[in-house]
């Protein structure tokens, strides 16, 4: 067994990798960037990117399975499926949230998924679909600056809540989906354990660092430049994702990460427990 990974230079494709290494299993990389790609042994990197398919067969080539996590312009996606049916390989596909995912989405790119998710079915490979709620590690990425400086977590869901998720937990159920069978044709929705609004986060992390923390819901305005400030160049795509959070969308609970791993999805108190350096008042993450 072997598993070609796309998209290993963001975070989530770096746990992917690691935890198909914990498993034995060998990883090919395809990689635009050489200096940025996952290395070590088991790791094997493939120079190109999804814009040259011949790269990207090269790369799929003995691999019996083929996980992508990048890229929303819809040829991208069909290049790394068409480079799985021609090796025999089933794909396992990083998708936005499932609720965003649809014909008449108003993100782009989750319509894109949606038409690529039609290609995957006419190719007729074996493939799965992860559709992760909104990651806990986006609270370090993109929320931590505005508690460590004002005492502020914006709240860009208008107080409803929402099923956060470990990445952690998501590569784990990618690397067994990656190399287990018993998965194809399904989509897989991973979320925490629970959904809790910005308000009870913002609660949390005052406990936990003794400062005072309030959630904050932006206005029209401030939310736009703050996700061009925070999430550039995905802010059209996020801000479409948050409006549907604001209705309500994004607080459904799965047992998607207990069904593949066996486990328990990580609480979020315990991810702001392990990462609260980042969130102190003058710490400068």
């Amino acid at each position: 067994m072997s598993v070609l990974v796309i998209g290993a230079a963001d975070g989530l494709g770096h746990l992917v990798v690691r935890a198909l290494r914990e498993r034995d299993v060998p990883v090919a990389v395809l990689a635009g960037d050489l200096a940025g790609s996952p290395a070590g042994p088991g790791v094997r990197v493939v120079p190109g990117d999804l814009a040259d398919p011949d790269s990207v067969r090269a790369g799929a080539r003995g691999c019996e399975s083929v996980f992508l996590a990048s890229a929303c312009r819809i040829e991208c996606h069909n290049t790394a499926a068409d480079a799985a049916a021609d090796a025999g390989a089933r794909l396992v596909k990083l998708s936005p949230w499932p609720a965003a995912v649809r014909e008449d989405s108003p993100a782009p790119g989750a319509r894109h998924h949606w038409i690529s998710d039609r290609h995957l079915a006419r190719r007729g490979l074996p493939y799965t679909i992860l559709s992760p709620n909104y990651p806990m590690q986006e609270l370090v990425r993109h929320y931590a600056p505005d508690v460590r400086r004002r005492g502020v977590l914006v709240d860009p869901a208008g107080g409803r809540g929402v099923g956060l998720v470990d990445e952690s937990d998501v590569a784990e159920m990618a690397a067994r989906v990656l190399t287990e069978p018993g998965h194809e044709g399904r989509t897989y929705a991973p979320t925490g354990p629970a959904a809790p609004s910005f308000g009870e986060l913002a609660a949390l992390l005052a406990e936990l660092t003794g400062a005072q923390v309030a959630a904050e819901e932006p206005t029209g305005p401030e939310l736009a430049r703050w996700l061009a400030r925070e999430h550039r160049p995905w802010e059209a795509e996020l801000g479409a994702l948050f409006g549907q959070f604001r209705a309500g969308a994004g607080q459904s609970v799965t047992d998607d990460v207990r069904r593949v791993t066996g486990h328990e999805p990580r609480p979020v108190a315990d991810f702001l427990k392990a990462n609260l350096h980042h969130f102190l008042p003058d710490s400068g993450g």
